[in-house]
């Protein structure tokens, strides 16, 4: 496949992930995550980062380091993440028919840490049903979802995460009319629950096409979360990319690095984009380090070969100049 089309097929799944409501659908992270192979020189100064297994027993695990999603475990049940960046992180291991499992790790630089988790059944309605929704949401089962979503809701009201949960596959639906009703009720939450309410609400104003509400509303929600929502600060960057003006470039830029920062770097995708944005705005160099960042962190991936064949160009480009 040519650059050209591969760039192409880039802003079309692009675009299905901003439909959806997210940066990236939990299933396509999963699989995303499991099958990269890192470079072996990730581990640079500025880089810093160790291993770690994630061993539940159970396949489907989701876990999440410092509030992000690092991948799902396999058929046995284990998870094998090479490369986790230094620093002293919480821990939540969500498997459906569980209880939610809370712990903390240390990464330090070149180690390799083993995590085994014993997690109870969980006997609360509610949450079986939130479970399940996500469990739905993950395979793109948006309608059954939302179903899940609001009998959990039925029967607790003031369950936050089904209604943002819901509210996200409503945007996928893009059922637009509905996602307003909700919206209200999930603004009414408190602490990080109200950030993210917040980040949907720019998803969702961003989805109908109301670009300058919607860099409001980001702002908004980084401030709410002090400045620490990986998935608002690429919202913001997006919108900002999508207001086509060229003085916006630094923003856009220190938006897009600052939420791949706080997304400890589990989405190389966002590199190549960030690349991409650079090269349009004739800022090679940075252009460069973005694609070369990309293949730092997925070096056999889908846009591999694109990257490298971009890089080579710009670096001519850059010499006949």
């Amino acid at each position: 496949m040519s650059d050209k089309k591969k760039l192409l097929a880039w802003r079309c799944l692009l675009l299905a992930w901003i439909i959806a409501g997210l940066l990236l659908p939990p299933a396509l992270v999963a699989a995303a995550q499991r099958a990269r192979k890192p470079s072996p020189s990730a581990n640079t100064p500025t880089q810093a980062a160790g291993a770690l297994k994630v061993i539940t027993g159970q396949a489907g695990s989701v876990v999440f380091i410092n509030n992000v999603r690092h991948g799902a475990t396999n058929d046995k049940g284990e998870l094998d993440l090479p490369r986790v960046r230094v620093g002293s992180y919480p821990v939540r291991v969500r498997t459906v028919a569980y209880e939610d499992w809370h712990g903390s790790v240390v990464i330090a630089a070149g180690s390799s840490r083993t995590l085994k988790i014993t997690q109870l059944r969980e006997k609360d309605h509610a949450i079986l049903l939130y479970q399940n929704g996500d469990a739905l949401r993950d395979k793109g089962e948006n309608k059954e979802a939302v179903e899940n979503y609001k009998s959990a809701l039925t029967m607790q009201p003031n369950f936050a995460e089904a209604r943002l949960a819901m509210l996200r596959s409503l945007i996928a639906l893009q059922d637009f009319q509905e996602a307003e009703k909700q919206m209200p009720a999930a603004l009414k939450t408190t602490g990080r629950a109200l950030a993210e309410a917040q980040t949907v609400l720019a998803n969702l104003r961003r989805h109908q096409g109301l670009i300058e509400e919607s860099i409001v509303e980001y702002r908004k929600a980084i401030r709410l979360a002090q400045g620490n929502s990986f998935e608002a600060h690429i919202g913001l960057a997006i919108a900002l990319n999508e207001m086509s003006d060229p003085k916006l470039i630094d923003e856009i830029a220190r938006e897009y690095r600052t939420g791949i920062i706080q997304d400890m770097e589990t989405e190389p995708v966002l590199y190549y984009q960030l690349g991409e944005i650079l090269e349009k705005a004739g800022r090679n160099k940075e252009a460069i380090t973005a694609y070369r960042n990309y293949l730092r962190l997925d070096p056999e991936g889908e846009y591999a070969s694109a990257a490298e064949s971009i890089i080579e160009r710009l670096k001519d480009e850059s010499n006949n100049q």
